[in-house]
């Protein structure tokens, strides 16, 4: 696959959509963990979800190691589909990213949008690197991710499968590890701060840092659930999502 759409993924988008979705995905990961979440949205949201290189049906290109190089070519990709007003959700490393090109839609482009969830993550400005996954070797970073549910255990048993998932997860920690937050935010949208309530890395008092990162409204939400609660049990928050996405008056809990 070539061209913008290679970097945006949708799945039967309804017609009668009046708001867009853009999903990010936590670092390692691709864009089909969002799949099934159209079928629940309903018919008022399209949902477009944020395929890096390196994975899934990208795995032949090699990761990016640095935001500008995902954002340099996802901001015009996603030009091309912004014809309704769009939300952003994004999870853990996909909320950086999502932060940080919601941002250069809008002060770019003028396009910014109607509300930002970052789910999973530290604010922008609380962002460390993390030298002990860094540290790991690719059976071991596999293993983490497969005792946090990210991945099927089957595959930390497999060598092959092992470098296939390894591979991505390097190029995201050198992502992460590159990151520096925009001097061009805060966003003028609200922010929702979602998280799992056993995330022991992203604790409450660290999902309400978001709170800096919008001159409107802040709202944190707790799910049950640890790092992965959207994964895990994914009705709630995808229905949350279309409250956020469908209409005023549906935040859910204030923080």
């Amino acid at each position: 696959m070539t061209g913008p759409d290679r970097w945006l993924l949708s799945w039967n988008p309804p017609r009668t959509a009046r708001t867009l979705l853009v999903c990010l995905g936590h670092a390692g990961s691709g864009a089909n963990q969002f799949r099934r979440w159209q079928e629940q949205l309903g018919p008022g949201v399209a949902l477009l979800a944020v395929q890096l290189p390196g994975r899934e049906n990208r795995w032949r290109e090699p990761p990016a190691t640095r935001p500008a190089e995902v954002l340099d070519e996802l901001v015009p990709a996603l030009l091309d589909r912004l014809d309704l007003p769009y939300l952003v959700f994004g999870h853990s490393m996909g909320a950086l990213l999502g932060y940080e090109l919601a941002v250069a839609l809008g002060s770019r482009h003028g396009r910014w949008p109607e509300h930002f969830v970052a789910s999973a993550s530290r604010a922008p400005h609380r962002q460390t690197p993390d030298d002990s996954v860094a540290a790991l070797d690719d059976g071991q970073l596999v293993a983490e991710l497969a005792a946090q549910g990210a991945v099927p255990d089957f595959v930390a048993r497999d060598k092959r499968l092992v470098q296939l998932v390894a591979r991505p997860m390097r190029g995201d920690i050198a992502l992460c590890d590159s990151y520096v937050p925009t001097p061009d935010g805060p966003l003028p949208c609200p922010v929702d701060g979602w998280r799992g309530e056993a995330d022991l890395g992203v604790t409450h008092a660290h999902i309400r840092e978001w709170s800096a990162c919008s001159t409107a409204d802040t709202t944190i939400r707790t799910f049950t659930g640890g790092h992965l609660y959207h994964l895990a049990d994914p009705h709630p928050v995808v229905d949350g999502l279309r409250r956020l996405a469908t209409g005023p008056g549906s935040r859910e809990v204030a923080g």
